[in-house]
């Protein structure tokens, strides 16, 4: 804990070891000059740790659980200030700080530490790896969520269509655009809608817009001309304006001209299938809106979309497919075709499919508007449109019609417990664990080492993160929240206490951050979104990810709290607190940044929920609940989701898996290295590449040069390539097999921020080697795909998990043992031309 530790302290593997250490890397040797060990490690020995736990679901959290046991025997934990979890990893980081949190020291049974061997809790895991789905009835509710969030969905985006197409519609007929001849009753075969299109009233406000964007188009034209002032300002400006002016165009053409003339289309008399289609749809003579035609689109929609969900969970399968079926045979050309076209196509055609039956609505329902005209009747259906809008608008939380509650809920199930350390008088401690779902992050504050927690920020604005990365790292500590970016050197903070006051004690739990921290799917997943998938996911409620308010709001929030309370200053009250309501909700053309800083009024309107929830009585926090979901635009950021645009200057933040900017958590160890003195990081990857394969450490290398100003030098090939002077009739590695589990190199920060020594890093990946234990060996022969199973298999029985958990303790043993002995040889070197120097 106090970081003065050193490797030399871990005993030298005995004589049966040997070979397998050989044939591992080890250290370079020599001081440097300004006297540091090339490790990092300074002269008197002293090292400091970060253990970064990757994601990829359970099979992570049971390998990051072996690993982290070895730590805690060995005394390396001692020497680490940070364990950072991504997704699956922070399942096992959280899980083990907060029973490290709650344990009394010495406390049974028989004085074991957080999740050791034999432990309670890790009992309770054992028995609850398929916490997921452990039955039936959890399944239901699961599914039941999802149908839920679907209907909450279709309710938000089709209520302001209801509303304008019925408006729409009376517009078309009063200007008798779109009319309905009275003779059409009497002959049936007569078409019964026209649309008369030719006036020169309706024509030419389309007109005008085409005109306008044509002057906009030339004032950009202009702007290419470098001026005195620079010309980057001002044709942004002006191509801003294009483009919205082009957008208005095609607006109003689309509504004045294309919806009247369609409208008349499919109301006009048909024969055939296409007849009984439009009876079905309202516009014939049929029923309309058959409850079998609707149900039967939703349920297709709905299976392609869990079909589509099944190859998009997690970046690395996205962008190394074979990873998804570990290391199982290779279908043939036909099938690799077929397969490639299915996951092409049939996600655009679900999403064109969304996309057309929201048009059939709206255009069914300018039919109704035409038809009845401005009536009562009409009116009230408009104005209770309106009015469930306007209650959505209050109520309605994205975050709650989301995933995210279910699956916070199993996580929790399993992961979030604490030993029970409760005994009568004269008692032994019982063997058993007791549940604490309600345990929040900031209770951690204090605990070394700290626990640090790895997420995604998706924003993928033009200039604000480079073209195909689409999100920045977020990550949560007890203490702080941290965005970085978007230059490598930006950062901005605010405390975990006031995120937890904001969001809810009970809404923004550990393992509520834990389940953000593992949001695998979502709409927006940073490098992994895909557009095929964004109206898909979001129409269907496939959304784990969560919506947060920008750190920078909630610290100019506490900023502003702390400036009210200086002499002269007056807080707001809650009529103030009204008036601010109502103007942050009324749409602004134009935002002043300064209405963002402490004094401003998003800030103080920011300020005064915040006051509530944190220093309120119940009711007053109640109310600032309330407050707290009306400044939740719902519609605006499921708009955001479906069409993939949000910036890092929006007020709230689109939050998923860590995994999807870096599935490793080493980007963030290394932004966090120099402050804390880290020495040497230890990367415990189980993303769940094949053995041979180190795309995810190849991602985290590139991202760590140019967002974290360091460079990392390390050859992973050496954990495939026999080791020098091997026999070479050595058989050659199977699937999932390696020579050597781990790795080890250097990182270094840049010029001119970085200065020193080069420190250490070390890589354990998953794969078994010829010394791995019996019994990690006898699973990996009875099962191929293993140690690279699919993130998607979620539902792990008691031997796989055992095989994951074995595989990272047998694999971090080996590593810390090769240190070691690296450590023990060079003193020894040390001090052979120490005494060489006194001979001469």
């Amino acid at each position: 804990m106090n970081g003065t530790t050193s490797t030399d302290e871990i005993a030298v593997p005995p004589a049966g070891l040997t070979a397998q250490v050989g044939s591992c890397p080890t250290e370079p040797d020599g001081p440097q000059p300004d006297g540091t060990q090339p490790d990092g490690t300074q002269p008197d020995g002293t090292e400091v740790w970060a253990v970064c736990c990757s994601g990829g679901g359970i099979r992570s959290a049971s390998y990051c659980l072996g690993a982290l046991q070895t730590l805690e025997q060995t005394g390396f934990l001692k020497k680490a200030k940070l364990i950072l979890g991504v997704s699956g990893g922070s399942y096992m980081a959280a899980s083990r700080a907060l029973v490290a949190n709650n344990l009394e020291p010495g406390a049974g049974p028989a004085g074991l530490p957080a999740y050791a061997p034999g432990s309670p809790e890790e009992q309770h895991l054992r028995d609850n790896t398929r916490y997921l789905a452990p039955d039936a009835k959890t399944l239901l509710a699961g599914v039941l969520s999802l149908i839920f969030g679907v209907a909450v969905t279709l309710v938000l985006f089709l209520t302001p269509v209801f509303a304008v197409a019925h408006a729409w519609g009376w517009v078309l007929r009063s200007r008798r655009v779109l009319t309905y001849p009275a003779a059409a009753a009497h002959h049936p075969n007569a078409q019964q809608w026209t649309a008369a299109l030719t006036a020169t009233t309706w024509w030419i406000w389309p007109a005008i817009a085409a005109g306008a964007t044509v002057v906009i188009f030339g004032w950009w034209w202009v702007t290419l001309k470098p001026g005195a002032g620079g010309q980057e300002r001002q044709s942004q400006i002006a191509v801003k304006a294009l483009g919205w002016a082009a957008f208005l165009t095609v607006a109003l053409a689309v509504a004045m001209f294309a919806v009247p003339a369609v409208v008349a289309w499919l109301s006009s008399s048909h024969s055939g299938a296409l007849r009984t289609i439009l009876d079905d749809l309202g516009f014939g003579r049929g029923a309309g809106w058959t409850p079998a035609a609707l149900g039967g689109f939703v349920a297709a929609v709905i299976g392609v979309s869990q079909s589509a969900r099944n190859t998009l969970t997690k970046y690395d399968l996205l962008k190394t497919p074979e990873a998804a079926q570990g290391n199982a045979a290779k279908p043939g050309l036909i099938g690799t075709a077929v397969g490639y076209l299915r996951g092409l196509v049939l996600p655009w055609l679900a999403s064109g499919l969304i996309l057309v039956a929201f048009a059939v609505a709206g255009l069914r329902w300018v039919k109704d508007g035409a038809a009845a005209g401005f009536t009562r009747d009409q009116l009230w259906e408009v104005i209770g449109a309106l009015a469930v809008m306007l209650i959505m608008r209050f109520v309605a939380d994205a975050n709650r019609i989301a995933l995210h509650d279910f699956y916070r809920w199993r996580l929790a199930s399993a992961y979030s417990v604490v030993r029970d350390t409760s005994r009568a008088d004269g008692e032994p401690v019982p063997f058993r664990t007791k549940d604490f779902p309600g345990a929040r992050l900031s209770q951690l504050s204090g605990q070394r080492p700290e626990l640090v927690m790895c997420t995604t920020a998706n924003i993928n604005a033009r200039r604000e993160v480079p073209p195909g990365r689409g999100g920045l790292s977020f990550s949560f500590d007890p203490d702080h929240a941290t965005l970085r970016g978007p230059g490598p050197t930006e950062s901005v903070q605010a405390r975990t206490t006031d995120y937890e006051a904001l969001v809810g004690p009970r809404r923004f739990t550990l393992f509520d951050v834990s389940a953000i921290s593992g949001a695998a799917f979502s709409p927006l997943m940073g490098a992994a979104t895909q557009q095929a998938y964004r109206i898909l996911f979001t129409a269907t409620d496939l959304r784990l990810g969560v919506w947060l308010p920008h750190p920078a709001v909630v610290d100019a929030a506490a900023r502003e709290l702390e400036r009210q309370q200086q002499p002269g200053v007056r807080a707001d009250r809650w009529w103030h607190a009204i008036g601010l309501l109502l103007w942050y909700v009324v749409p602004h053309p134009a935002w002043r940044h300064s209405d963002e800083r402490p004094g401003g009024r998003e800030a103080r309107l920011w300020a005064y929920v915040l006051r509530l929830r944190r220093d309120g009585t119940r009711a007053q926090q109640h109310f600032g609940g309330l407050l707290y979901h009306a400044l939740q635009p719902t519609l605006g950021m499921l708009y955001a989701e479906a069409a993939g645009h949000t910036s890092y200057r929006d007020t709230w933040m689109c939050v998923t898996d860590g995994g999807h900017y870096d599935n490793l958590g080493l980007v963030e160890a290394l932004h966090r290295a120099p402050a804390l003195g880290i020495t040497h990081i230890l990367v415990l990857d189980a993303s769940g590449d094949k053995a041979d394969t180190w795309s995810t450490l190849g991602g985290s290398v590139a991202l760590a040069r140019s967002d974290a100003e360091t460079d990392i030098e390390i050859n992973p090939m050496t954990m495939i390539t026999p080791a020098a002077g091997a026999d070479p009739q050595t058989p050659t590695l199977v699937s999932g097999q390696v020579v050597c589990p781990w790795a080890s190199g250097t990182f270094t920060r840049q010029a001119p921020a970085g200065t020193g020594p080069e420190s250490t890093l070390v890589v354990c990946k998953l794969g078994w080697w010829a010394g791995a234990p019996w019994d990690v060996r006898a699973y990996a022969a009875g099962h191929p795909t293993y140690p690279a199973d699919s993130t998607l298999e979620q539902l792990y029985d008691s031997a796989e998990f055992d095989a994951y958990r074995e595989l990272g303790a047998s694999s971090v043993k080996l590593a810390m043992t090769g240190l070691a002995a690296a450590a023990a040889a060079r003193r020894r070197r040390s001090l052979g031309r120490g005494k060489r120097r006194e001979r001469l």
